[in-house]
């Protein structure tokens, strides 16, 4: 192998990892979303150990071995698929803007008028997916008529994203933006 193919390896594991979630998502309609996500980055992370451990070990310089190389190539492609899973996918499916944009280029010349976009995006329809969602991923559960949380990965991810909001926004709780006058002047 080549120093440029060492070099890319990380990057061809991204583009397997898509492949592989693209592929199990239209063969698998009803494979709960998280459920691809990490089927697909795991597939990927084990190629990614794989070849580092059995590939290229004669070409490596005698200060790095398989062992250090695969450290270092998964750290990059767990890296890259977390820009792809929270930068690119998790923003094509949660993003109302996107879904309205692309409803709003589908309507073509006719356009929509402000009722027929609230008959799609109402606060009740936006509530019922986003708890269906939780509920297929196991993160929710319901039990007469009451939900609940199954899974406290998932919460405690929403918590340190919370945290994010907090500490990047400068927000004093996780639900109020910052006023103008909390906002730090620009230096």
């Amino acid at each position: 192998m080549t120093r440029a193919v060492l070099t890319l390896t990380p990057f061809v594991a991204l583009g397997t990892c898509i492949v592989v979630h693209v592929i199990l998502s239209r063969a698998f309609p009803g494979l709960a979303r998280p459920l691809g996500i990490l089927l697909s980055v795991g597939v990927a992370g084990v190629g990614v150990v794989g070849v580092a451990l059995f590939g290229p070990a004669d070409r490596l310089p005698a200060a790095v071995g398989p062992p250090e190389l695969a450290a270092v190539w998964l750290l990059t492609y767990v890296l890259l698929a977390y820009c792809y899973v929270i930068g690119f996918f998790n923003l094509g499916e949660s993003a109302r803007r996107i879904r309205l944009l692309i409803d709003l280029h589908q309507a073509g010349r006719r356009g929509l008028s402000l009722e027929e976009i609230l008959s799609t995006y109402n606060a009740r329809m936006i509530v019922d997916v986003r708890l269906h969602r939780m509920i297929t991923g196991g993160q929710v559960r319901q039990q007469d008529g009451v939900y609940y949380t199954r899974a406290r990965i998932m919460l405690a991810a929403a918590r340190l994203l919370v945290w994010l909001k907090i500490a990047y926004l400068g927000s004093r709780s996780e639900l109020s933006a910052p006023t103008p006058s909390e906002r730090p002047a620009p230096r």
